[in-house]
């Protein structure tokens, strides 16, 4: 027990949530189209090695940057949480490597699976994920974090889970990921915009610190909440969906209180540690009830 608590500390499992929710939603779209659901499951398997590997190797990159300032007294500040294993010296860079490139060998292997039954198609959405995540440990200094999470965690998702269960693509499932995919950007833009002060200080180029103050990144994140449901209006309006997904629309309850926690974030009320967690369960559950009330609208 102790050694799948230390594995799952080490790989940042607490982010699972993220994909596997997404997966939930592709997988509950898929049987209601009456996929195959042991292949779902496998794709699962694939989808948590993969997020946990990448994790891994993130936090390797992370701290071979952290030990090149300390030499060069430059003292990168690393976020709180962040590569504490190998901070409190639980494992060597060596080992975290094999770890995750383990992980990353059971996903090929899923991968490997689903293109032996389907081919082409397989490879080439597992070809985009595995780009964007060898991309996403310098995304941060690009601006491009939240993009590249958003579209792996939503429309590669949920076109790949749906793929393997089916053999096909649902224009349908397609057009809901953008907006999960804008709300797993509002996940990730709340930590980031949480840390902005950080982030701004070792020369991350986050969206929220794109925008130069913490004001106009509120402002943004106002925007792309307001993008979530305008997409799905405007695929009820277009008959894309049908009008029973109306009902994803009381998410937006739980979306405006994510809004509220991060005003008062701009005003100071928000000091430590408890109410930066506070802020965090918030978006997470507004995610949370996005998804039920998606897959509710599937049946």
């Amino acid at each position: 027990m102790k050694k799948i608590m230390f594995f799952l500390e080490c790989t940042r499992a607490y982010a699972l949530p993220m994909s596997v929710t997404a997966w939930v939603v592709a997988f509950a779209f898929g049987i209601s189209n009456k996929g195959n659901i042991l292949y779902g499951i496998i794709a699962l398997a694939g989808i948590i090695c993969a997020h946990l590997g990448a994790n891994l190797f993130d936090d390797v990159i992370d701290y071979k940057k952290y030990l090149k300032s300390q030499k060069e007294e430059q003292k990168i500040n690393l976020k709180k949480g962040k590569c504490k294993c190998f901070l409190n010296g639980d494992i060597t860079l060596q080992r975290a490597l094999k770890l995750s490139f383990l992980l990353f060998g059971i996903a090929v292997a899923a991968g490997i699976f689903f293109i032996e039954i389907y081919g082409l198609p397989v490879l080439m959405l597992m070809a985009t994920a595995g780009c964007l995540c060898l991309i996403y440990p310098r995304s941060a200094y690009l601006g491009l974090s939240e993009i590249i999470i958003g579209t792996i965690f939503s429309p590669l998702l949920f076109t790949g889970v749906y793929y393997v269960m089916t053999g096909s693509i649902s224009i349908k499932l397609l057009w809901l990921s953008i907006s999960f995919a804008l709300v797993t950007i509002c996940l990730l833009y709340t930590d980031f915009y949480l840390d902005y002060n950080t982030d701004k200080a070792a020369g991350k180029k986050t969206i929220p610190v794109l925008f130069g103050c913490k004001q106009n990144a509120y402002y943004f994140y106002i925007f792309i909440i307001f993008m979530i449901y305008a997409n799905l209006f405007v695929g009820i309006h277009s008959h894309v969906f049908s009008v029973k997904y109306a009902i994803i629309f009381l998410s937006l309850f739980p979306a405006l209180s994510t809004v509220n926690r991060l005003q008062k974030y701009i005003y100071k009320e928000i000091k430590d540690e408890k109410d930066f967690m506070s802020a965090m369960n918030n978006v997470q559950k507004f995610a949370a009830v996005f998804a039920i009330l998606c897959i509710v609208s599937f049946f």
